[in-house]
């Protein structure tokens, strides 16, 4: 490629990139709205010997330090690369919620409605959550968590189809990798990969 060309192709990169961001906006480096504290545990695969079926979960704290009261009402959405998108709770029956909770023997530790509701400030009235879902497809490599609710944070875009507003919230992105077939960990942690923030 001749120097006129490389040039000529690192101008539409740029482009391009400048487009993307403008499409896709990112949240601010220090937060411009109230935000709670997020503290994750594990995320783990569950076999249930009765319905000889899996599934994963995920436990977490939450404090408020906003300076103010706030309502703690999660949407927490497990992804796989084989292409599930998955709310938590969705197709979970409440046995195998009862169960993990008696598992775990944490008295605190409250379900996904449960933990729905008004969120004092203090360490003293943070809320322990479990969130659930079924694992469908075990032959998967990566397993990402997006959280939403921690923030007030918000950005409107235009529908690139249809050009009317939508309103992105700040949400949290984590990240898993899945080595080998999942079924074979047993409840070992999945590996932890990365953090970030998102709008979404």
């Amino acid at each position: 490629m001749t120097v006129t060309g490389r040039a000529f192709f690192a101008l539409v990169v740029l482009c391009l990139a400048s487009a993307w961001t403008w499409a896709h906006p990112t949240p601010s480096a220090v937060p411009t709205r109230w935000e709670l504290n997020f503290e994750p545990g594990d995320l783990r695969l569950y076999y249930d010997a009765v319905d000889q079926r899996s599934y994963w979960y995920f436990t977490y704290t939450i404090t408020n330090r906003t300076g103010r009261s706030q309502i703690w009402a999660p949407r927490i959405t497990l992804f796989t690369d084989a292409g599930e998108i998955m709310p938590s709770g969705t197709g979970v029956p409440r046995r195998i919620v009862d169960d993990l909770l008696d598992l775990m023997g944490n008295p605190l530790l409250m379900n996904q409605f449960e933990v729905i509701g008004p969120i004092l400030q203090g360490r003293e009235h943070a809320k322990e959550g479990l969130a659930v879902w079924p694992a469908e497809r075990l032959d998967i490599t990566e397993v990402k968590l997006f959280i939403s609710g921690l923030s007030g944070e918000t950005a409107r875009v235009s529908h690139p189809k249809t050009g009317e507003e939508v309103l992105l919230r700040k949400t949290l992105e984590r990240t898993y990798h899945v080595p080998g077939n999942a079924g074979h960990r047993g409840s070992k942690p999945l590996d932890f990969q990365e953090q970030r923030w998102i709008f979404r």
